[in-house]
């Protein structure tokens, strides 16, 4: 029983120091968050004049030149946009590339509040088997799996808005994502039955 205690103490640190490491990935990933956000707001305000789109064997590279003569680019696919350069606003390619990588982190950043939260109840709480870990495991695999049926969606369409004004090349959804997030429903479902007999163990107590 001592020993059993002494893994379960150890489980417990190790999930506290794993909590902590997660935590500050989301952190940084608000902030890259409200970065990206501020840049785009940024090129809204900037002239047409300081972008240009160059063209490369796989994608597009929307360069900004800055103040200073210095410059930072953004690669945007060919399969995005399948337009020569004078038939698109570089700018806006720029601003909706930004968008779409924000879209991208919010994704992220909410399936790692998620396991975040379950890796605190594995530090803090008795056991890990409580309805709210099941409920942070369907969250994020519903997260994986509409991140990988929309993302491509929502990119294509902000391109479609801002950008070409004229064609849409929607891609396909992410097989692997799907079934990522199906798997994960499935840890959901054995971590429910881990539940059911908690309550059972707790129960003859």
């Amino acid at each position: 029983m001592n020993q059993d205690q002494a893994n379960i103490r150890t489980i417990k640190k190790r999930a506290g120091i794993i909590q902590k490491v997660v935590q500050f990935i989301f952190i940084i990933g608000v902030i890259l968050l409200i970065a990206t956000l501020i840049v785009a707001a940024v090129l809204f305000f900037a002239s047409p004049d300081k972008f240009n789109a160059v063209q490369g064997s796989m994608d597009w590279s929307i360069h900004y030149t800055l103040n200073n003569g210095s410059t930072f680019f953004i690669d945007v696919p060919y399969k995005i946009i399948q337009l020569s350069d004078s038939r698109f606003s570089a700018k806006y390619a720029a601003i909706a590339s930004l968008l779409s990588i924000s879209i991208s982190i919010s994704f992220i950043m909410y399936g790692i509040m998620q396991v975040s939260n379950i890796f605190k109840s594995t530090a803090h709480d008795i056991t890990p088997f409580i309805m709210d870990n099941v409920k942070s495991l369907e969250n994020i695999a519903y997260t994986v799996i509409i991140y990988s049926v929309t993302v491509n969606f929502l990119t294509n369409l902000l391109f479609l808005v801002f950008v070409t004004k004229m064609y849409i090349s929607f891609s396909s959804f992410h097989l692997s994502g799907v079934l990522t997030g199906m798997l994960i429903f499935f840890m959901a479902d054995i971590f429910k039955y881990g539940v059911f007999l908690q309550k059972e163990f707790d129960t003859t107590l």
